[in-house]
């Protein structure tokens, strides 16, 4: 594929999961947009491998060998992982910044209630497993410990690089399963 034509289905696909999330956005709770997102982009890159097989299949485009064929498809699915992660920090950092902050707000007024006092971190430690209060450190330290887990796990920079880890390492699963498919169940090598 040429790069033109790569970056402008990556961006098609990037644009069609704001407009997918900002429909869904109003009706839907935040765990599920998140988990519909994903659904999103692993469906986009499934397309995307598909119509690159195809495209090499119907147009003879083969290189001849299975990492020729592999690195061939694995470029506009690779580009489409990194516009992926980044339409994810776009939507959770930019466009939907406020639910990302009540989440976090949530998250830490939740913690906040737990620690406001000893005999309410007692009752936070008695609802854990036995084996795992033991473990817990004394209120201040969990406090601070696990307000700067939220601030972290929520943070802009989290957020792209898990994204774009995920969708990367699907788009060379892809790549990779659309190679053996071209030349194992197809057999393009040899025609």
């Amino acid at each position: 594929m040429r790069m033109p034509h790569m970056t402008g289905v990556a961006l098609l696909f990037a644009a069609g999961y704001f407009a997918f999330k900002s429909v869904l956005a109003g009706s839907t709770n935040a765990e599920r947009l998140v988990a519909l997102g994903g659904v999103y982009h692993w469906s986009a890159l499934t397309i995307m491998a598909i119509g690159c097989g195809v495209r090499i299949w119907r147009r003879r485009l083969s290189t001849g060998s299975f990492w020729g064929d592999f690195k061939m498809m694995a470029k506009p699915l690779a580009l489409y992982a990194v516009m992926a992660g980044a339409s994810v920090w776009g939507w959770n950092h930019v466009v939907d910044l406020d639910s990302t902050e009540l989440r976090k707000s949530l998250r830490l007024a939740q913690i906040e209630t737990q620690t406001a006092n000893e005999e309410a971190y007692t009752a936070f430690l008695a609802q854990q497993e036995p084996q795992d209060a033991s473990r817990f450190p004394d209120r201040q330290t969990y406090r601070e410990q696990a307000q700067a887990q939220v601030s972290w796990m929520l943070s802009g920079g989290v957020t792209f690089a898990l994204a774009l880890l995920t969708y990367f390492f699907a788009a060379i699963l892809l790549s990779l399963f659309a190679s053996v498919l071209l030349h194992q169940i197809w057999g393009i090598a040899t025609l």
